[in-house]
């Protein structure tokens, strides 16, 4: 998927993200990307954590939704550092953590219609695990990085919820503040 977001916006097309991702199996096999089994991943030399889903779950029970959000926001800010610091540019992480977010099991995450210059930006998840990942969570993973990918300031609301019963998918509108 690695350039998808960049042809995408030149034909203004829908993008669909593969359950496992080709720049991630890149890194992993050219060993640049490792997943401990403590929550911890090596990105390039450069470590950070990320928390297994029973601990977020945990932790979600006594919190409220905007506090999850909140919490979410600010977890894939080492990992952007790490990937600036890389020097990839804001289009490749963004499509990097999309990819990133599918491996961990958020769900299958597609990007409708996505153009960088807009306000606006859809995304749905399919396929994801109400058990192991929370709404809010995602709300605030996707807020957290369309803002630093688009260098707007995103809110991120769900529209609809797989868990309501009344969608096959979730689906997420990112405005911009």
């Amino acid at each position: 998927m690695h350039g998808s977001l960049r042809k995408a916006v030149q034909k203004g097309e829908t993008i669909e993200a593969n359950s496992m991702h080709k720049k991630a199996e890149e890194l992993m096999f050219a060993d640049l990307l490792r997943f401990g089994e403590d929550g911890r991943i090596n990105l390039f030399n450069s470590s950070a954590y990320l928390f297994p889903s029973d601990f977020i779950l945990k932790m979600e029970e006594h919190l409220s939704p905007d506090e999850i959000y909140e919490l979410a926001k600010k977890m894939p800010i080492p990992i952007i550092k790490i990937l600036s610091d890389r020097k990839m540019n804001e289009l490749e992480r963004l499509d990097f953590l999309l990819e990133l977010a599918e491996v961990l099991g958020m769900g299958s995450i597609s990007v409708q219609n996505f153009d960088p210059g807009q306000d606006t930006q859809k995304v749905t998840v399919a396929n994801s695990s109400p058990d192991k990942i929370s709404c809010n969570h995602t709300r605030g993973y996707l807020a957290s990085i369309f803002s630093d990918s688009l260098k707007k300031d995103f809110e991120c609301k769900e529209s609809e919820c797989v868990s309501g019963g009344s969608s096959e998918k979730c689906i997420f509108v990112l405005t911009a503040k």
